[in-house]
């Protein structure tokens, strides 16, 4: 009897993802909050304007809300101080780990190794819990 029976599982972290959006993205500050109900990402990002430069201090509430294969997609739910498209295709615009479009954020799962050594199958759960991305890969 296999001791995958149930899917193969599979962790992302707070860690994982902020190492991802600092290595990607002009972000500074950058600090990942993983809770039963959402994920918080907060931090600072440079954005120019005409001549200008600035530091915008941001953060952002995203829920899971669907899962397509091995992509997860969240929902921007809320963007403080300023809901503005342009930071967000700032940090989330990093394929392939994330892509931005219509206030969805999709996560390819396949971009981070420890999915990456099973090659075969697709999510078939997931949960999010106090500091952590739980899944499990079907085979």
């Amino acid at each position: 009897m296999s001791p995958f029976k149930n899917g193969i599982p599979i962790t992302v972290t707070e860690a994982m993802i902020e190492r991802i959006i600092k290595m990607k993205s002009s972000g500074q500050d950058i600090k990942v909050v993983i809770t039963p109900k959402h994920i918080v990402i907060s931090g600072t990002v440079e954005v120019k304007k005409m001549m200008f430069k600035k530091n915008v201090t941001f953060r952002i509430t995203l829920i899971p809300v669907h899962v397509e294969k091995r992509k997860i997609s969240f929902e921007l739910v809320k963007m403080e101080p300023i809901d503005r498209g342009f930071i967000n295709q700032r940090i989330f615009n990093r394929p392939p780990f994330f892509e931005f479009e219509n206030r969805t954020i999709k996560m390819d799962v396949n971009a981070w190794n420890i999915v990456r050594k099973f090659p075969v199958g697709t999510i078939k759960s997931f949960e999010l819990v106090e500091g952590a991305l739980k899944m499990k890969l079907s085979l």
